[in-house]
């Protein structure tokens, strides 16, 4: 009788810690909820507005690299593309969009962290991916390309984690088919089709599958993993713009790629790691502790190898081109979310074996404390700042609130089927005016860098400006639109100085200023502002317009 007792109060507790720790998951989900949906309405940023503006073209029929050329497989445009036509197209039909795929990666982990270990490691994966995804931090707020590929990778790891339990053709082709999506979202994820192959290797030798058996598994897995880019290499092909997705995402891919040094790394890798200790260190810090659990935790020996080349593959998603940009670490969150979730339920067993009085509820209770001083540390942005205050917050020095306003201009003063084109790399103006590119550069960055293709792009995107002669040429007086690198040529600068400048008349000036507030001169007082200002955004207009 005591025995059944004593089971009843245990069945009783576990029940009563299930409630809490999910009840600590939909609390968490619907407060970063509460805060994306808060901050709706935040200007697009370039990423976003390169996507939004590729989408709304593949919408109307335009493929992509047709009108614009972006290196990025074009995966993110098609989400694009889908958001937009469920949503609307608008920044906050986008970033409700983005929303959904967040809270959805989010649910995934719980789902995979709760079988994989137990409750507990599920509730903090879930939390702690949720968290630092829509950290100002890691740029999280912003529907970038990782986030995409971050819910697909997700898939593909829950889809293919028990393939050794239970391997099956099919099982193993919608593992690949998932890190091949998420691999046409953003080129770094391919490094999880590599895993993938990893554990197909794994798996077979584990249950001893040889000869015929194994070489249809790898064949299933590698037709899965394939068939997104090759069905998006035939539509390319067909639509005519294949020469140029070629030369885009792998020629001058590869030159992007080459770029950074290795002597600048440490540099790069340390600044942008010092940008996440300021908001998310607690948070990164469990992750630290959970690798060190998985580690030495005998609780994780049946997993350990799997799961630790699994975050190594996540964190070297981060590495190709040695650029370190906050928001890549996205693609790594998951796997961060997982090592937290492995800490935090190793240290609960831990403190059981030893009888620590208490000791079962205190990793919990401490992993409250650390969610709560997230949620601190970035309610500036989450909970107080207006959307606009939010992006210049974030965004310090870069023209995307500014974005807005000459994007009205250009709607409110030309017609629908009227041309822009920017000097510079503000890409969300085109969609935001919903006016077309007169070039298909809707970025200068690659004009501005050190490799061989660079002043032939200068000269095309001259010769395509001239062809189209805009109605409207916007000159961006900003650094950050160009990220020119040392002895980069000028050529398309002075041709617009010197001489195509003249057929247009200035008819508005942006001056930007991050600490004491944009001015905005438009028509006449533009012209007798000048075209001057130290940090801004000028625009012009045809002057037979």
């Amino acid at each position: 009788m005591a025995t059944g007792a004593h089971t009843t109060a245990k069945q009783v507790v576990a029940a009563l810690e299930r409630y809490w720790a999910r009840a600590l998951l939909i609390g968490v989900l619907l407060i970063v909820c509460a805060a994306r949906l808060r901050l709706l309405d935040m200007p697009l940023e370039r990423d976003e507005g390169e996507y939004a503006y590729a989408g709304r073209l593949i919408l109307e029929g335009v493929p992509p690299y047709k009108l614009a050329y972006n290196m990025k497989f074009p995966g993110t445009y098609y989400a694009y593309a889908l958001i937009m036509l469920v949503f609307g197209q608008t920044p906050a039909g986008i970033r409700l969009g983005l929303t959904c795929i967040t809270t959805l990666t989010a649910l995934l982990m719980y789902r995979f962290g709760r079988k994989l270990v137990d409750e507990t490691a599920g509730v903090v994966a879930a939390t702690t991916y949720a968290l630092l995804a829509a950290s100002p931090a890691t740029l999280g707020l912003a529907a970038h390309a990782t986030h995409f590929a971050a819910l697909l990778s997700t898939a593909g790891l829950c889809v293919l984690w028990p393939a050794q339990q239970r391997l099956s053709i099919w099982r193993v082709a919608a593992g690949g088919f998932m890190f091949g999506l998420a691999t046409l979202m953003k080129q770094h994820a391919a490094l999880f089709c590599l895993w993938g192959l990893w554990v197909v290797h794994a798996a077979c030798r584990s249950e001893k599958v040889y000869g015929a058996a194994r070489m249809r598994l790898f064949l299933a897995y590698g037709i899965g993993a394939v068939a997104p880019l090759l069905v998006c290499c035939v539509a390319l092909w067909y639509a005519g713009v294949f020469e140029q997705f070629v030369f885009w995402t792998i020629t001058y891919a590869s030159q992007y790629a080459s770029i950074v040094s290795l002597s600048q790394v440490p540099g790069t890798l340390f600044g942008t790691l010092e940008k996440f200790a300021q908001r998310d260190a607690l948070l990164w810090a469990m992750v630290v502790v959970g690798a060190g659990f998985v580690l030495g935790d005998e609780r994780f020996a049946g997993i350990r190898t799997k799961l630790l080349v699994f975050c190594a593959a996540a964190f070297l998603t981060t590495v190709p081109g040695f650029y370190f940009r906050r928001h890549y670490f996205i693609l790594a969150l998951p796997a961060a979310g997982l090592l937290a979730g492995c800490g935090v339920s190793a240290a609960r067993a831990f403190l059981a074996r030893k009888q620590v009085k208490g000791g079962n509820a205190m990793p919990v209770w401490m992993y409250v404390g650390v969610t709560a001083s997230a949620m601190f540390l970035n309610g500036d942005i989450w909970f107080r700042a207006a959307p606009e205050q939010a992006s210049r917050q974030i965004y310090f020095g870069n023209p995307f609130a500014e974005s807005q306003v000459i994007a009205e201009y250009i709607r409110t003063n030309s017609a629908p089927d009227a041309k822009v084109a920017i000097l510079g790399s503000e890409p969300q103006i085109f969609f935001l005016s919903g006016r077309r590119s007169a070039t298909g550069y809707i970025y200068t960055y690659p004009l501005m860098e050190p490799h061989r293709y660079a002043e032939r792009m200068q000269k095309q995107m001259i010769r395509e400006i001239e062809s189209e002669a805009p109605e409207f040429v916007l000159f961006v007086a900003i650094p950050l639109s160009w990220l020119a690198w040392p002895g980069a040529s000028r050529e398309i600068i002075d041709w617009w100085a010197n001489s195509y400048r003249t057929n247009y008349a200035l008819v508005g000036v942006v001056a930007v200023n991050p600490v004491k507030g944009t001015q905005y001169f438009w028509d006449r007082a533009a012209v007798e502002f000048g075209e001057h200002p130290r940090w801004g955004i000028l625009i012009y207009r045809r002057k037979n317009s």
